[in-house]
């Protein structure tokens, strides 16, 4: 059994993912203080949107570090395998890619969302 953060790049595999994890936790808090108060709820949609970019980028790098540096330090004996929490991992980078695209799409729709667009009617005559 060995200890990864002994090394610089257990470390650093650690950090940049934790960073992404806080950078999510910020953007999830922010986005509730936004769409509870009715001022705030379309002016910073669009900052927390390139949040979820940066956060994204954390966490990717993370995840790439891991397995490279992991695969060639490490003598692989037997069956190799990463746990579910990288799985895991990959799963959060893309949804907080996904995240950041609505997020800052949202904004282009704030009329529709709010109701102050007539509806239109699809209809024809007999």
């Amino acid at each position: 059994c060995i200890f990864l953060l002994i090394s610089a790049w257990g470390r650093a595999a650690a950090a940049t993912y934790l960073v992404g994890f806080l950078l999510l936790v910020i953007c999830f808090a922010l986005a509730i203080i936004a769409f509870a108060i009715d001022t705030l709820r379309f002016n910073f949609i669009r900052g927390i949107g390139g949040l979820l970019f940066v956060a994204a980028v954390f966490s990717i790098m993370g995840l790439v570090i891991y397995p490279v540096k992991f695969s060639t330090e490490i003598e692989m004996t037997g069956i190799n395998m990463f746990s579910w929490a990288y799985g895991f991992g990959w799963t959060t980078a893309i949804m907080e890619i996904c995240l950041g695209f609505f997020f800052c799409c949202l904004p282009n729709y704030e009329d529709q969302i709010l109701g102050n667009v007539k509806p239109t009617y699809f209809y024809s005559s007999p």
